[in-house]
């Protein structure tokens, strides 16, 4: 049997549901459904195909954003496969012999790669966790992206290297309707066609492992939905100067923006990722001062403290003090990739994800509920096999 994690990267329920094309009416009828499905928070990139692959929160599985503050290392990188904290399945199943594939994904660990790709990825990583390199390209996001890119690959002729594969499991990301997203907003016609896009790759996927009589199941998520973005705010509101708390420095890293405050040495450091903020703070003392003046402010939606972060399952000594974000439709001027649209916040535009079932033992239909974490579980289930101890924050889904 095959198994298929499809990934929509930032595919919006809504903006998929409004789809109409022959092949997503044709997938429609032949998917079981799961209505309201959540992503994890933070509503980002990495934490979300974290979540999927690992079957735990960000707190446990350690990416709580794609960067933190270290008050004893500084800034740190962990938008890699390199920082988990937890197996992923592609691990955890190799150690049954079940082996895997990856199509078009930056996070690899435990996939059945070749050595030159395995080399890629060393040096990748090697790229990510390294400051002095982080702090050369921090500028210049193009140089990020395109090692980014050397590693995943293409999905060029994905159905027919999936058929043709003797791994069982594998792992396929579409990140064209995110990218459409950023740069056009999760309005556009450029977005709605990326969506339409990847419903055909799908139906081409599921018609040519029939035509092979292959035994298969498809699991179709995201790891976030996306916010139009419409109002732009820039660095220097996040100012807490009625507090104590000036801005030092600001600094753009790796399309991130890192805000820096005190005066003679650094007391406080916001790291902004998209529509994300995690506030770190020197003095404890003063935690709930910050999060009361961040909380006045007219673009800030809601701020995590304490119980509050370990609630929404972030909870890691990586993550700040204070975490949340912001308003509905408001993005920073300094952050690049969010021209027309972004995530990172609590909305439902960010956190419902699609999560849809297809295969030759599903049966079609409508479910409610579901969650990211809970695909990895559900993998077990699919392929009759037991995860030997290791627990995960999701449960199978019923098919």
């Amino acid at each position: 049997m095959k198994i298929i994690l499809y990934v929509l990267d930032g595919c919006q329920v809504k903006a998929l549901d409004r789809v109409d094309t022959p092949e997503a009416r044709e997938l429609r009828k032949r998917a079981l459904i799961y209505k309201n499905a959540k992503t994890i928070y933070p509503s980002l990139t990495g934490p979300g195909h974290a979540s999927i692959i690992t079957g735990v929160t960000p707190g446990t599985h350690g990416l709580i954003s794609h960067m933190y503050w270290d008050w004893n290392g500084g800034v740190k990188n962990i938008y890699s496969d390199a920082a988990f904290e937890s197996p992923t399945v592609f691990e955890l199943l190799s150690k049954q012999d079940l082996k895997s594939q990856g199509h078009g994904n930056y996070f690899r660990r435990g996939i059945n790669d070749s050595f030159t790709r395995k080399t890629m990825k060393w040096f990748a990583n090697r790229l990510e966790s390294s400051a002095f390199i982080s702090n050369a390209v921090g500028s210049v996001p193009q140089i990020e992206r395109f090692v980014k890119r050397g590693v995943a690959g293409t999905l060029k002729d994905v159905d027919i290297r999936i058929a043709e594969s003797n791994e069982p499991i594998h792992y396929v990301v579409d990140n064209h309707v995110d990218k459409s997203s950023h740069k056009y907003g999760p309005s556009s016609t450029e977005y709605y066609r990326s969506i339409e896009g990847a419903m055909s790759n799908i139906i081409e996927l599921t018609n040519t492992l029939d035509s092979r009589r292959e035994e298969y199941a498809v699991i179709v998520t995201s790891d976030h939905g996306h916010m139009s973005v419409d109002d732009k705010v820039s660095a220097d509101v996040l100012d807490l100067q009625t507090v104590g708390y000036p801005i030092k420095e600001t600094k753009l890293l790796n399309a991130n923006l890192i805000v820096f405050y005190g005066t003679n040495e650094i007391t406080a450091v916001s790291v902004v990722v998209s529509r994300h903020v995690q506030v770190y703070v020197k003095d404890k003392t003063k935690i709930g001062k910050i999060r009361n003046a961040l909380c006045e402010k007219p673009f800030i939606d809601k701020l995590l403290v304490g119980k509050g972060i370990g609630s929404w399952g972030v909870n890691n000594p990586r993550t700040g003090d204070i975490i949340g974000s912001f308003k509905e439709n408001i993005g920073f001027v300094e952050l690049p990739i969010g021209e027309k649209g972004d995530h990172g916040g609590f909305t439902d535009d960010e956190m419902c994800v699609p999560l849809w079932m297809l295969g030759t033992k599903v049966k079609s239909g409508v479910a409610v509920g579901g969650k990211t974490v809970d695909v990895v579980p559900t993998v077990y289930s699919l392929l009759g096999a037991k995860p030997n101890g290791v627990s995960f924050h999701g449960e199978s889904l019923k098919f």
